[in-house]
């Protein structure tokens, strides 16, 4: 029996810049069609109100003590949800069967079990008029895993499409930094690091932009290693003691009192290193790395990645695959896995205590 299905998957990363939508036809196994993507920005004052917000959350306690804010960021959070599934509908005259909603992530705390996806997915699957799947992490860090990152099972489907003979690292470059390294029939998977976090923070901190276009500003400064070098030794940055990651974990305040450039510059560096040497310290062997995320368009962060790790770097879109909607499309992916009770966490990706399915689906009535 075909269970090929139409899925649509929407993703708001930690940038909380706007929604990434995509729309697959899959089996949730390795039959798959990207149909088309979608990407609508944030408002400044939304994108505001969510920045402000997540500085205050720290806890489950704030998050209760601001639960009426909380509430109506995400009833606007979801309205923005349904706006974009409505439109990217409508451009590829999709009919959908299931769609995947991350939300947006407000806290990642997986060593006390819990990570928030701001989204209400009752009010999405009534604006909507369709079953969705929500909640991917909860099953994860229910039995004993991290909740993140959840994309491998997808990466190591489009390894197959890539047709490298070598072992490939899928790097995405978020707000956070995951990769998963994919040989044969295994794959693994961690968060390793920083990613656009500490360049965004700093940049929107000083000159009130989103990001260093390009690099452009980070390739006019100069690094200064011995900075670099003992700040990496802080224990809050050695990745070997994570899997995973919240934007929390780190912070911009070792380049303070540098110029604007300087700063750039040894943020930039500092985030190449941590994700390379990370890398380093987990393969020894051969591999090739292939790009995804709104870092791969720094220019000068790659450069670093290119200097420091010295393996062959391709973007993701050089093989026709839109590098800005791996992850929307493995949600989407991800959400037709939770429909079948496939398993979407492993414990080779989140350490998970066993290979588990995932998503709670919420039937529209």
């Amino acid at each position: 029996m075909d269970k090929t299905i139409n899925a649509l998957g929407l993703m708001s990363g930690t940038s909380m810049d706007g929604v990434d939508a995509s729309i697959i036809k899959s089996d949730g196994e390795d039959n798959i069609e990207i149909i088309g993507d979608l990407y609508q920005k944030y408002d400044p004052e939304l994108k505001k109100s969510l920045i402000n917000f997540g500085k205050k959350i720290n806890s489950l306690e704030d998050l209760k003590a601001n639960e009426k804010e909380y509430k109506n960021l995400e009833r606007i959070i979801t309205l923005k949800h349904s706006e974009i599934s409505e439109n990217i509908c409508k451009k590829y005259s999709a009919k959908i069967k299931i769609v995947g909603f991350h939300g947006q992530t407000i806290l990642h705390r997986p060593k006390q079990n819990y990570s928030i996806q701001m989204g209400n997915a009752k009010l999405l699957s009534q604006l909507l008029k369709k079953d969705i799947i929500s909640q991917f992490r909860k099953n994860d860090l229910e039995n004993g895993g991290e909740g993140a990152p959840l994309t491998p099972i997808y990466h190591h489907l489009l390894k197959s499409k890539l047709n490298f003979k070598k072992p490939v690292i899928f790097l995405n470059l978020g707000g956070i930094a995951n990769y998963t390294f994919s040989k044969g029939n295994k794959f693994y998977a961690k968060d390793v690091g920083p990613g656009n976090c500490l360049m965004d923070s700093y940049i929107k901190q000083t000159k009130n932009l989103d990001y260093d276009d390009e690099g452009k500003i980070a390739n006019s400064g100069q690094v200064d290693n011995v900075l670099i070098n003992n700040i990496f030794e802080h224990e809050i940055y050695n990745a070997q003691k994570k899997h995973s990651y919240d934007v929390k974990d780190f912070d911009i305040n070792f380049v303070k009192g540098l110029s604007l450039e300087n700063a750039l510059a040894n943020l930039n560096y500092f985030t190449a290193k941590v994700i390379a040497e990370n890398i380093k310290n987990d393969f020894n062997e051969d591999f090739v790395v292939v790009l995804s995320g709104g870092g791969r368009k720094n220019k000068t962060l790659i450069l670093n990645l290119k200097k420091i790790l010295k393996n062959n770097i391709y973007n993701i879109d050089d093989f026709n695959i839109n590098g800005d909607f791996v992850e929307s499309q493995a949600f989407a992916y991800l959400s037709i896995r939770s429909l079948y009770k496939k398993n979407i966490s492993f414990p080779e990706t989140t350490n998970v205590k066993k290979s588990i399915s995932g998503g709670e689906l919420t039937k529209f009535t």
